[in-house]
């Protein structure tokens, strides 16, 4: 038996896990699981548990974990309460609230209390590869997530598309069920990005806001909740209640001539090809990858598909989706392969292109404005 590892990811619609074990010419998925994240919301030691059974009945040796924002690449148990708050920040009043992201922080915090091999990872803002000026006033250019996702692209570009590393120059867009976000690769290593909250319109979230919506909201709204970053997306344009239909659904209902679904989509695919089209700035890409639940919804797929074509044709471009078809996402496999890495396995080379190992820093170390890093800082107990 080859060497067995884990990934989580942490997404606003499920928890997803997958375990691979290494095998001849590449690996293979023994385990994979969708978790509604209400259950892990009510329960977060669910993933303790399901991680602690494929521990003891899987063999498997490495865990790579969603980490909110993103800590420094180190083991579970290394990690401090405070960068476990400052990589799921809230406010007070949200944590009051109980919002769903203390869900996800509780189950941090219940791995590092655990004896599993677990590692927590870092966001797009922690790497050397992303030069510091495109820093500048950034918290998410990426969740830890993202970064699995452009994990299980580069090892597709690599491995299977025989391209050489060097060679990788790739973008790779996540249109999942509350965010759009994408990444820019250039020779592997992840040199820009434009996080979920940062961008174009998702599902959900309204993605970046306008500074004036930001300063109207300052003094209508003192105190407004992290909720907010869940709303104003394309799924407003249905008009209907929260939260929004699965992908699925507003697909069927666009079939049937809704002209509001019909929108939503056009909306959606819209956004991701701006987001998309931004990067072109930083990487000139051989490819784009497409991942997450709108992905995998036909409608969708055409509609972003007659949006890009015409663009990445003239870079002899193409986008395309990943060839892992399974219950979970994209991002957990990608986790599971930089879990392998880590323990010294076949994809030691995705942790290396990626410098992982050289992540630094808070999420807060590159704003600017206002002094709000020192004092964001000062708040978590967070040094420098």
């Amino acid at each position: 038996m080859g060497l067995r590892s884990a990934g989580v990811d942490s997404g606003t619609y499920s928890v997803d896990i997958v375990a691979i074990e290494e095998s001849d010419g590449g690996f293979r998925v023994v385990y994979e699981e969708a978790i509604p994240r209400m259950l892990v919301v009510k329960n977060p030691g669910i993933i303790v548990e399901r991680l602690s059974m494929l521990v003891r009945e899987n063999n498997v040796s490495s865990i790579a974990v969603s980490s909110g924002y993103g800590v420094p690449l180190k083991r579970a148990q290394e990690t401090g309460r405070e960068e476990i708050r400052a990589a799921t920040f809230i406010h007070r009043g949200d944590e009051e609230r109980g919002l769903r992201i203390l869900g996800l922080r509780r189950a941090m915090e219940l791995l590092a209390e655990s004896d599993l091999p677990v590692w927590f990872t870092p966001g797009v803002v922690q790497l050397p590869t992303v030069p510091e000026w495109r820093k500048l006033n950034k918290i998410d250019m990426g969740t830890s997530d993202k970064v699995y996702s452009a994990a299980a692209a580069l090892r597709e570009e690599v491995e299977d598309r025989g391209t050489p590393v060097e060679e990788a120059d790739i973008i790779v867009l996540e249109v999942g069920y509350a965010y759009t976000a994408a990444l820019a690769l250039e020779s592997g290593r992840i040199v820009d990005g434009i996080g979920g909250t940062a961008g174009f319109t998702g599902y959900m979230g309204a993605g970046a806001w306008d500074s004036e919506v930001a300063y109207l909201a300052a003094f209508i709204e003192p105190g407004f909740s992290k909720e907010r970053l869940f709303e104003g997306g394309a799924a407003a344009l249905l008009g209907g209640g929260w939260p929004p239909p699965p992908p699925e659904e507003v697909a069927e209902r666009a079939a049937r001539g809704d002209e509001r679904a019909r929108l939503v989509i056009e909306a959606l695919a819209e956004a991701a090809a701006k987001d998309v089209l931004a990067l072109l700035a930083s990487v000139r890409p051989r490819r784009v990858y497409v991942t997450g639940r709108w992905w995998r919804v036909e409608a969708f797929r055409r509609a972003l598909g007659e949006k890009l074509a015409p663009l990445l044709s003239r870079l002899g471009a193409e986008a395309t989706g990943l060839g892992y078809r399974g219950t979970a996402k994209e991002a957990a496999l990608g986790a599971a392969l930089i879990a392998n890495g880590l323990a010294g396995g076949r994809y030691e080379w995705i942790v290396e292109t990626l410098r992982l190992r050289e992540s630094r820093g808070t999420v807060f170390d590159h704003i600017v404005v206002g002094g709000l890093s020192e004092r964001a800082r000062r708040y978590y107990g967070l040094q420098r």
